[in-house]
């Protein structure tokens, strides 16, 4: 069975970006928080059927977030339907999920009517739940219709990329144009903001800037001067979910200081972040990640 290719540190940056806690996840799928913590770690992978919901409950395209190289056989279209065997015998019209089971072991082909009604059930055509089951019998079947990856989006314009910062890690609220600039100005030390030109960058008027001002722009958002000057939507997730985590942990020390947070959640944290930098940054030639 040519399984979706799960990656525990893709899984976590986006639940990051989504302001989801691994707590939050495990309820959503009924499982215990540690599963969520181990399939985050590399330590186990969750069963096929639950990367839909997964997918699903971080905001993901299942594609996209748990890409498959292969055209997929019968077992892989019921796991993208986020179905377990047992719930296939509504649609087989038997007591049992041995036609499903049998099908997708190669042993027993589905009847004619059960494979109309686990196309529907499955979201696909005939056509397509044919040939994932020609495939389950070991037959080398293109896939019928090609799946296409897309692209992810670049935020290009200092426009969308503020408001993007204020959809995925301020909830749609950010200090005032006037206390941007204020801000970026006393960071960096120079005075190189004002509130018209914050403004004017903000809603577009202004499509770009001088480096130096990005770099003030950046220092009031709190965000790296490679987020403004970049066109690589990798780089913009990747420091959209350091920032996240930044709020969060921010926001947990002002609910009652560092002692609230377990080692556990620092650990967590701690391996969070180095991944994160290991993405951005790769390697160095010099054995530092």
């Amino acid at each position: 069975m040519p399984d979706r290719v799960f990656d525990g540190s893709k899984l976590r940056d986006r639940r990051v970006v989504k302001r989801l806690s691994q707590a939050d996840l495990a309820t959503g799928l009924n499982v215990k928080t540690n599963a969520v913590y181990r399939w985050e770690s590399q330590l186990a992978t969750p069963p096929q059927e639950r990367l839909p919901t997964i997918a699903a409950m971080v905001g993901a395209e299942l594609n996209e977030l748990f890409p498959r190289l292969e055209p997929p056989n019968l077992a892989d279209l019921r796991c993208d339907a986020g179905m377990r065997q047992s719930d296939t015998t509504c649609y087989t019209n038997s007591a049992s999920p041995m036609p499903i089971r049998a099908a997708e072991q190669g042993k027993r082909v589905l009847s004619d009517e059960a494979v109309t009604a686990l196309a529907t059930a499955y979201s696909v055509t005939r056509a397509e739940l044919l040939a994932a089951q020609r495939r389950s019998f070991g037959h080398d079947v293109p896939a019928v219709k090609p799946v296409k990856k897309a692209s992810p989006q670049a935020v290009d314009s200092i426009a969308e990329k503020i408001k993007y910062l204020q959809t995925e890690v301020q909830d749609g609220a950010v200090p005032s144009d006037a206390d941007l600039a204020s801000s970026g100005n006393c960071k960096s030390g120079r005075s190189l903001l004002t509130e018209a030109l914050v403004r004017d960058l903000r809603v577009g008027t202004l499509p770009t800037a001088p480096d130096d001002v990005l770099d003030a722009l950046a220092l009031a958002f709190g965000v790296p001067p490679v987020f403004f000057r970049s066109s690589d939507p990798e780089i913009d997730r990747l420091v959209v979910s350091a920032r996240a985590v930044r709020r969060q942990f921010t926001i947990m020390a002002a609910r009652g200081g560092e002692g609230e947070i377990s080692q556990e959640a620092r650990d967590q944290l701690r391996d969070f972040i180095s991944h994160t930098m290991a993405e951005i940054l790769g390697s160095d030639g010099n054995g530092m990640p």
